[in-house]
């Protein structure tokens, strides 16, 4: 963190705009994973002090973005294999539920919202603008969420949300060998699945995928650190 990533903050409610200061920056990959988090560098390049920045950490250690290790600081997650089975199998299962709940209200306007989000999908992999194709992905998954009208449901999947799109950045930007067209292979399937109110084969596919994505995702985060990563630092 030589280099400033964080101005001045300016807008009034400074505690959010803490907080998603320091969630894009980890979730964009700007601060990688396994780094340490200093209060007091942070603090200086918002020029505010470090007590909002200690609340930030704990909303984002609460959200499973940092750790806190005892007399050694907070520290970005750096996730084992068992954790990132643990998000994508937790994914799958709040999306499944959220297609039967969701496919039954889905009308043709929502058919074509979800058609739009692929569109818009395909135009970020032209582009090669892999974080917005991420932004996407999730936006899909949420649309469908949101459509299920489970309020439980919803919240517990925006909880998952921000390890998921970490986890599905990072894929997309040090996986070498990954096709980013998958995604949209991927939604296109669901979402006929989804118009056909075929449930059942909504479900089925996104178990396979969640299965294959954290596959890839766990092979990513090893191969960033050579060898297979322990949670939370050094």
């Amino acid at each position: 963190m030589d280099t400033p990533l964080f101005g001045q903050i300016t807008q009034r409610n400074v505690d959010d705009e803490i907080v998603k200061k320091l969630r894009t920056a980890i979730i964009d990959g700007q601060i990688p994973v396994g780094s340490h988090l200093n209060e007091t560098e942070i603090a200086k390049q918002m020029a505010i002090s470090r007590i909002p920045i200690r609340e930030a950490l704990r909303r984002l250690e609460q959200e499973g973005l940092v750790v806190r290790q005892p007399n050694r600081g907070v520290f970005v997650i750096k996730f084992t294999e068992k954790d990132v089975h643990e998000v994508f199998s937790l994914r799958a299962n709040l999306e499944s539920m959220a297609f039967e709940w969701a496919i039954p209200n889905m009308t043709p306007k929502d058919i074509g919202a979800l058609r739009e989000l692929v569109a818009n999908q395909e135009k970020a992999i032209r582009e090669e603008n892999y974080e917005e194709l991420s932004d996407l992905d999730m936006r899909f998954h949420e649309y469908i969420c949101i459509k299920a009208n489970h309020s439980r449901l919803l919240k517990s999947w925006y909880e998952q949300h921000a390890q998921s799109q970490m986890l599905l950045n990072i894929r997309f930007r040090k996986m070498s060998e990954y096709t980013p067209e998958t995604v949209i292979k991927d939604h296109e399937r669901i979402l006929n699945a989804i118009e056909n109110g075929d449930t059942q084969t909504a479900i089925d596919l996104t178990a396979q995928i969640s299965e294959r994505v954290a596959a890839e995702c766990s092979q990513t985060i090893a191969a960033i650190f050579e060898t297979a990563p322990q949670t939370g630092g050094d």
